[in-house]
């Protein structure tokens, strides 16, 4: 069903995004994206550890404000201008897993991730740091592909809610092969879009139906309603999940109009596009941070390792500053 709002044409983004934030594999350098952690800061950090175990406290409640951290807030800053005016994602390289316990690691990628914006719910039950492995399930209309060890196709993350501007992901332990993750800039897919599809990239601006997987209070609507690409006048922010898109018309039980279903098509195929995303193998003590609404990410299937301790593990954080902190925002 199509509301009123909805007959009204959506404002569409007629320029070209240049520069930085419109990257190809061509284009980008790993200085524009890769950051290590210098000295001082790994200093400070191991700082902060020693002070820990001397005095424990649950994770989500520290706060870099009760520590000196002055170079690691320098190193923050740096990565916060890589999402918000370079590139879109970092790579910061890397906690040292071997020296901290994965508790330890956990409290100071919490604290990290806090110079960036405050950390907010990330499902509806309020959970804060959310583990990513595999939990022998099948991706399905009720499970959530970050749950199983398939592919994950490009996407946004949470695509289906208040969708948050930054998400961080912590590597704890790898997997024993596959797993390798991708990067694309949604602006440089924008453009192509506007450049081979324009009729398509119009659709792309209204709405589609979303799974929101269970993520909401009983008697609330099973989907919700987003467009790909929203204009505000300032900022162009993007939501993209396929397969989210697919089961939420599947749940409504209404068919995807098909310029709906070949303008996700083509947008995929454009980031799916070698020449448009980048690709690397994510290392234990390594943390990627996204700029959620500007970047889409995958990642391959893999296979782990038999021995519990070993297994891929990986924390996924959501960080917004505006809002209340709750998963509705």
């Amino acid at each position: 069903m199509t509301s009123r709002s909805e007959k009204t044409q959506p404002r569409i983004y007629d320029g070209v995004f240049r520069g930085k934030k419109a990257w190809t594999r061509a284009t980008i350098r790993a200085q524009d994206y890769l950051v290590p952690i210098p000295p001082e800061a790994m200093s400070e950090i191991h700082r902060f550890v020693d002070w820990l175990r001397r005095n424990p406290l649950q994770t989500e409640l520290l706060s870099e404000a009760d520590h000196a951290f002055p170079q690691t807030r320098r190193l923050m800053r740096r990565v916060k201008r890589i999402l918000t005016h370079g590139a879109g994602f970092a790579l910061l390289d890397r906690l040292p897993v071997k020296a901290f316990t994965k508790d330890e690691l956990k409290a100071v990628y919490w604290v990290l991730s806090r110079m960036i914006a405050r950390p907010v719910a990330q499902s509806f039950s309020g959970t804060m740091l959310y583990d990513v492995i595999d939990t022998g399930r099948k991706k399905s209309p009720k499970v959530r592909a970050d749950l199983t060890r398939e592919e994950l196709d490009f996407h946004t993350d949470y695509s289906y809610n208040r969708a948050p501007p930054f998400i961080g992901l912590q590597v704890l332990r790898t997997s024993k092969s596959g797993g390798r993750s991708s990067v694309a800039s949604l602006n440089t897919a924008h453009n192509e879009m506007r450049r081979r599809h324009p009729e398509l990239l119009a659709r792309l601006y209204r709405p589609f139906y979303l799974n929101r997987y269970g993520e909401h209070a009983p008697g609330d609507p099973l989907a919700s309603r987003h467009p790909v690409f929203a204009y505000d006048g300032k900022t162009v922010f993007g939501r993209f999940n396929p397969r989210n898109i697919t089961a939420g018309y599947d749940l409504m039980g209404e068919p995807l109009d098909q310029q709906g279903a070949d303008a996700i098509e083509a947008l995929s195929s454009v980031l799916e596009d070698p020449a448009r995303h980048l690709n690397f193998q994510l290392k234990p003590g390594q943390v990627q941070y996204l700029m959620n609404g500007r970047c889409a990410h995958k990642r391959t299937e893999y296979q782990d390792h038999p021995e519990p301790d070993r297994r891929r593990h990986l924390v996924r954080i959501f960080l917004r500053d505006e809002g209340r902190r709750s998963y509705n925002g």
